[in-house]
Formats: C-alpha cells, sequence, structure tokens
C-alpha cells in the first residue's frame, strides 16, 4: 500500500539508515572527516547494491519508530561514531516513503534486512562531500562562450551588423562621388 504525503507512517514501517563519510571544510581550508547518519531512500539503495560509487560505508535497516528516536543505541555499534544529518525528521519520513512503494516492497527489503548491516558497496571518495561548502559565484566564474557553439546568434548578428556599416560606408561614399560631381558639373556651367 502506498502511503499519502500528509498520511502518519507507521513505527514499525522499514527504514534504511547509511554511515556517510563525509568532510566539514575549517577556516584554514582543510577538510576533516565526519560520518554521518543519513536515511537511504530505496532508489538510493538499489544504485549502491548495482556498484555505483557512494560515500556510504555501511548500511542498516531499521523500524521508522527506532530511526526516529535518534537514539544511537538502537543502531549498529558501527554507528556509534556518527552524527544525525540536518533535517533529520524530514528525510527520515521521505525516505520511509520510498520504502512503501511496490517496487521497493517487492525487490529491495532484501538488501539490507531489518537488523542487519551490509557493508560491501562501492565506497568512494572520489567525489568528496563537503557539508558546509559554500559555492560563492564571481564574474570570474562567466566563460566566453565559443563563437563555434554560438546559440545566440551571435555570429548571424555581427555579420549583419557589418553588412549594415558597409552599405552605409557605400552609401556615403556615393553620396560624397554624387556632391562633388555635382559641383564639378557647376563650375563647369561657371566658366563658360
Amino acid at each position: 500500500m502506498v502511503h499519502a504525503a500528509g498520511e502518519a507512517l507507521e513505527p514499525e514501517v522499514y527504514c534504511c539508515l547509511g554511515l556517510s563519510h563525509c568532510f566539514k571544510k575549517a577556516e584554514d581550508g582543510r577538510l576533516a572527516d565526519v560520518m554521518v547518519i543519513e536515511p537511504v531512500s530505496s532508489s538510493s539503495l538499489e544504485c549502491m547494491a548495482g556498484g555505483a560509487k557512494t560515500s556510504f560505508k555501511l548500511a542498516t535497516g531499521i523500524s521508522f519508530a527506532d530511526a526516529m528516536a535518534r537514539d544511537k543505541g538502537r543502531l549498529p555499534e558501527q554507528f556509534a561514531d556518527g552524527f544525525f544529518c540536518d533535517e533529520w525528521a524530514y528525510r527520515l519520513e521521505a525516505a520511509a516513503r520510498t520504502w512503501q512503494r511496490p517496487h521497493a516492497q517487492d525487490n529491495l527489503m532484501d538488501i539490507v534486512p531489518l537488523g542487519k548491516v551490509r557493508g560491501n558497496f562501492n565506497f568512494s571518495l572520489d567525489n568528496k562531500r563537503v557539508l558546509n561548502f559554500e559555492n560563492v559565484v564571481t564574474d570570474d566564474d562567466n566563460v566566453k562562450q565559443d563563437m563555434s557553439i554560438d546559440v545566440y546568434g551571435r555570429a548571424d548578428k555581427k555579420a549583419r551588423d557589418e553588412a549594415m556599416a558597409s552599405a552605409a560606408a557605400e552609401a556615403e561614399d556615393t553620396e560624397k562621388a554624387k556632391q562633388e560631381q555635382e559641383a564639378e558639373e557647376l563650375d563647369a556651367l561657371l566658366a563658360m
């Protein structure tokens, strides 16, 4: 049975929690290791079980009520050094709802059974998760786009502007030549 967003979850609903290796950036710029306990959605665990790179070292199956209690005593001992993630209740409820879907119920519950711990995922720190990272955008981040991949029609506009400037210069030259010819003809008439 699929639950609606406003519907309360039963205490015995299955949840998956992961122990993720993250980092916090110190004021001096150095990264410090931080282990974070986070709810894992059914689709995330399915990807992890399929061999996708992940920052999760471990995952465990637990009931919604035990997870919501935020009591490390109810978690496996490997989670003792971890910190609970920000927005715990919101993220836990959202992840728990993914486990109520038919696909998760039928195919994914045995990846990490209730009360068990699994740790043979494709753990990688290639893409470090920095928890307190602030992305400050500056003008230096702007990249001038090469004209060969111009999607804004700048090359066409440039050619059009050049053609118009050339036509205007040609018209001006023609007008000057016409005025000079008229002046010469007038001088010739007056000289007679």
